[in-house]
């Protein structure tokens, strides 16, 4: 039964490459993902030192939110220029981008010229990691895939892990500029490595067109809908409690201008069907609804507990930015363990649903662990329970990507990553934000039933660490057993993520990855008239 659901992958019959060029294909998307993941947290503890530079404290949520939203917007665009274009050329470009984006910041006279150089870098970004996993899909059989993006998920841990200390010693030793500079080398090495590797040629079906017809698939209307649909959002999330009251008109017609635009770019997808950026089968296919949701609810419990866990150890237990991040390393290390151990697992088995129903039972206990912490959570627990989260998030986080090479067609891959990922990126801040709200909420409430002398508004407005000076000395305890009943509270959200992403991983469609030959070729073979009928299709 399930054998019948396989879609069907014209590259069955492609000549793989060697074991050194695969090797060597997969190192440069491992530095490139690398890069992808080092350039969304290194900015992190140089920020300070950036606002020195530039004298301009007021910027600082465009640094990150430029590169965000032009790595978001731009996700499914990318999709459709790796379906139509040559995966190799468009790949190198996202790679260009991103480099003379990191160029621009690392050269960076002042602010405007700075978020200018992290948005032109989060264009190319947009393509980087979904590049990818679209070129392992052409690059290794199916059956093999799961442990090399099990490896890509590993590297973009490792980034995570890496990026807050590169960007702490750069900023603190040599310069900032280096946190950009560090793009340059690694990025050529990416660069020069895919050129000579791989090689992938265009679709012939699209090879034949004209430019002019081209463009038109590369589905214009949909883009003009759908990039200012996710510039609306993310400028709300942005915004909205910070700069302007959600209850603001701006951000009001914000979010109507986002929804508005999402309608109109699913009825351009509904009524352009032979140019869409996604097609039908992608939203009538069972198992891609489903994992979409499992990938959207793991990937945001993973963000909101990254971001959250530092200001716990932070402003509870009283340490620095870096010793911070070593008290965090058990997450990162076991999402990275269990990242490659869950590819591995599925190469074995066939499987990967089972790793992922697994995932949302162990992300759930873990969360629901952490959120017992308190002020004198001895070490062992805040270890111990971090790593078991770890453990969750690594073993089902890639599965996404494997079910979308396994349940779609080869020429429909790309699009999927590409939605997998914008999926990911895009949710993972709308539930950042849903976190700040109810941290904000909670403590103000938490604070005004315990010390209803302190004015709440006052602690949101100081910083992390420099909170607990703005507190008598002898309500300090009672305060810091509040300040983590409130950061705890946040830790709430990532236990209902955790429970609704069992939605999806009980949903999606147990289909192995090790296809039989037989049934496939003939598969094939009854779609070929299929295929000749489409490309005559105007």
């Amino acid at each position: 039964m399930a054998g019948d659901q396989i879609a069907d992958h014209s590259v069955s019959a492609q000549q793989y490459p060697t074991t050194f060029k695969l090797a060597c294909i997969v190192f440069s998307l491992a530095l490139a993902v690398f890069l992808y993941g080092l350039d969304q947290t290194i900015i992190a503890t140089a920020i300070p030192k950036i606002t020195d530079d530039f004298n301009a404290l007021g910027d600082v949520g465009w640094y990150a939110a430029s590169y965000l939203f032009t790595s978001s917007a731009f996700q499914l665009l990318f999709g459709k220029m790796f379906t139509i274009f040559s995966i190799k050329i468009v790949y190198l470009l996202s790679i260009a981008i991103f480099e003379l984006g990191s160029l621009i910041c690392a050269t960076a006279p002042n602010s405007g010229a700075f978020i200018a150089g992290r948005a032109i870098a989060g264009v190319g970004a947009a393509g980087l990691y979904s590049g990818a996993v679209i070129i392992l899909s052409r690059s290794a059989p199916l059956e093999t895939r799961p442990r090399y993006i099990g490896m890509l998920g590993a590297a973009v841990g490792i980034a995570s892990i890496a990026g807050p200390f590169l960007g702490g010693a750069f900023a603190d030793r040599v310069t900032w500029r280096w946190c950009f500079y560090i793009n340059l080398p690694l990025g050529a090495i990416t660069f020069g490595t895919t050129f000579w590797f791989v090689h992938l040629p265009q679709d012939p079906k699209y090879k034949a067109m004209k430019w002019t017809h081209l463009l038109k698939q590369l589905d214009i209307p949909g883009v003009v809908t759908l990039v200012p649909a996710i510039v609306c959002l993310l400028l709300a999330l942005q915004w909205g409690g910070t700069t302007y009251s959600w209850a603001n008109a701006r951000i009001i017609a914000l979010l109507i201008l986002f929804v508005l635009l999402s309608i109109a770019f699913v009825v351009v997808q509904r009524y352009t069907p032979h140019t869409c950026t996604i097609p039908g089968s992608i939203f009538r296919s069972r198992s891609i609804g489903f994992t979409t949701w499992f990938a959207l609810c793991t990937f945001s419990v993973f963000v909101v507990m990254v971001y959250y866990l530092p200001i716990w150890f932070q402003g509870i237990q009283q340490v620095n930015a870096f010793q911070s991040g070593i008290r965090t390393v058990p997450l990162i290390l076991g999402f990275i363990v269990f990242a490659i151990i869950s590819g591995m697992l599925t190469e074995v088995t066939g499987y990967y649903t089972p790793l992922m129903i697994g995932s949302s039972i162990l992300i759930t206990i873990a969360i629901g662990l952490l959120s017992t912490f308190k002020p004198n959570t001895p070490s062992s627990q805040w270890i111990g329970y971090q790593a078991l989260l770890g453990f969750g998030v690594g073993l089902g986080i890639q599965c996404p990507l494997v079910v979308i090479q396994t349940v779609l067609s080869e020429q429909d891959v790309p699009v999927g990553t590409a939605l997998i990922t914008l999926v990911q990126n895009l949710f993972g801040a709308v539930f950042v934000a849903i976190a700040q709200a109810i941290f904000q909420s909670r403590l103000k409430q938490n604070i005004g039933a315990v010390l209803p002398d302190l004015d709440a508004r006052m602690l949101l407005n100081g910083g992390v660490t420099t909170v607990i000076s703005n507190i008598p000395v002898d309500t300090r305890p009672t305060f810091l057993r509040v300040y983590s009943k409130s950061v705890t509270q946040v830790f709430y959200l990532g236990v209902a993520l955790g429970a609704l992403s069992m939605v999806g991983s009980l949903g999606t469609e147990w289909i192995s990855v090790k296809k039989d030959k037989k049934a496939e070729t003939k598969e094939e073979t009854k779609q070929i008239p299929e295929e000749t009928t489409m490309e005559k299709t105007p």
